[in-house]
């Protein structure tokens, strides 16, 4: 029980990595977006949205395939490129 209860553990430490990624990448694109007006703005989120539901739901499916080979690679190179999208984003536009 030991193991799996680890494994739980750190799956749910990567969710929560990936998550504070996605959401510096989401933080910085609203930077990028202050400007827009009310329906631009909701246009380039829903866009946003769109776009990453179908990456999300192409992850799922690549994840199936090949997760349980790669699975503790693939989560740590999914957050640092998250990482480092965000904060190039974010430092782009603050330039």
């Amino acid at each position: 029980h030991g193991s799996q209860n680890d494994s739980a553990m750190v799956g749910t430490k990567l969710l929560i990595i990936q998550g504070i990624a996605t959401s510096i990448d989401a933080l910085s694109a609203g930077f990028a977006m202050a400007e827009y007006t009310l329906v631009r703005a909701l246009c380039a989120g829903l866009i946003i949205a769109a776009v990453t539901l179908v990456i999300c739901l192409a992850g799922i499916a690549i994840g199936r395939r090949f997760g349980m080979k790669y699975e503790k690679g693939a989560c740590v190179l999914g957050g640092v490129i998250l990482i480092g999208i965000g904060l190039k984003i974010l430092i782009s536009s603050m330039i």
